[in-house]
């Protein structure tokens, strides 16, 4: 355990670094979770052979947009903490 106040700032920014992973981690499991049902429910718009296209039509989805939106956030935030970090 850090006994002074940079020591105690770098173990903090760690911590918020582990939980923007979990964040990031149950993020892409919901992003996976959405894309699999609508692929099951409407497949013609959906489910497509290229990554790509697939991405841009589940893209359309206001709750996969949404989501995505929230992980990107996410990831900008884990970047700044860990930028402070390192400046520590």
């Amino acid at each position: 355990m850090a006994g002074n106040t940079r020591g105690k700032l770098k173990e903090n920014f760690k911590g918020i670094h582990n939980n923007f992973e979990w964040c990031i981690k149950h993020i892409n499991k919901s992003l996976d979770l959405i894309a699999a049902q609508l692929m099951q429910r409407q497949p013609d718009i959906y489910k497509k052979e290229d990554a790509a296209e697939a991405e841009a039509a589940l893209m359309t989805y206001p709750l996969y947009q949404g989501v995505k939106a929230l992980g990107e956030g996410i990831e900008t935030l884990d970047g700044l903490a860990k930028d402070i970090n390192s400046t520590l």
